[in-house]
């Protein structure tokens, strides 16, 4: 792992491979090891960076709310500190709301786009009552919160199929800190829609989306595809598409990435 300082924060990434960079950007609770499978089927083809983000992995916090915008203006950061002009970026879940705030944000450095179990629509009035309540109760157990958060991340049959990879998933995430883990709910709860981002952006998009995902359910991002200019991809199994589908995921992704990376 790198490093580099932002904001006086120090942020960890790593960088490898040569050719169009590639950006992957994790979820809430994860870090940049979850995209350990998939660095191994791009870096041969693709320059390849993961970074974990604000208030995650070995990442510093930098403040009480991280935004998405705050996670993007670091992400830009990062770019323009590695002297990157372009970029495809793969966001999943919480990352894939970070990788459309920089699409917005700073569009003329966006390749391509490719959100993995993500929405671009804000939370739910319902949704921002349960992150609050989620805040509460890491502020009262951090830990009994991320093994109850991490058990509903996955379909039931992948609890028996992937037990040591979800156990090593559920030990990574209890490294969060509580102030990053805070910080991150309070920042998924305000963030904005962008859903006219998957309509009128000029890039290649594409959505993968898993038939069991409890965290953003498929019937969701089948209204959001609707109509738009997304290339769309629907997969088995629940929210951590990247441990129950490694295959199909990295297939899918080279495919795309073959096209308009």
């Amino acid at each position: 792992m790198k490093t580099f300082n932002y904001k006086n924060t120090t942020i960890h990434y790593s960088d490898l491979g040569k050719g169009n960079a590639v950006l992957l950007v994790h979820g809430f609770l994860e870090d940049s090891f979850m995209w350990n499978d998939l660095t191994s089927h791009l870096k041969t083809r693709y320059r390849v960076i993961s970074v974990d983000l604000l208030g995650h992995g070995k990442s510093e916090c930098y403040g009480y709310v991280h935004t998405m915008e705050d996670q993007a203006d670091m992400l830009f950061a990062l770019i323009s500190e590695l002297r990157l002009r372009k970029v495809s970026l793969i966001g999943h879940s919480m990352g894939g709301y970070i990788a459309l705030a920089f699409a917005e944000l700073y569009p003329d450095n966006v390749r391509s786009l490719i959100l993995s179990n993500s929405s671009a629509q804000p939370d739910s009035d319902e949704r921002k009552i349960n992150r609050d309540r989620a805040i509460d109760v890491v502020k009262k157990n951090s830990n009994a919160f991320i093994r109850m958060a991490t058990q509903n991340l996955f379909d039931k049959d992948a609890h028996n199929l992937f037990a040591d990879k979800i156990e090593a998933f559920t030990q990574q995430a209890l490294k969060t800190p509580l102030q990053g883990i805070i910080a991150a709910l309070e920042g998924m709860k305000i963030r904005i829609d962008r859903e006219a981002l998957l309509h009128f952006s000029p890039y290649p998009k594409l959505i993968i989306a898993s038939e069991n995902d409890t965290i953003i359910p498929l019937d969701d991002i089948k209204n959001q595809v609707a109509d738009a200019e997304v290339s769309f991809e629907i997969i088995p199994g629940g929210h951590v598409s990247t441990i129950e589908q490694e295959a199909k995921i990295a297939t899918i992704i080279t495919s795309f990435l073959k096209k308009n990376g």
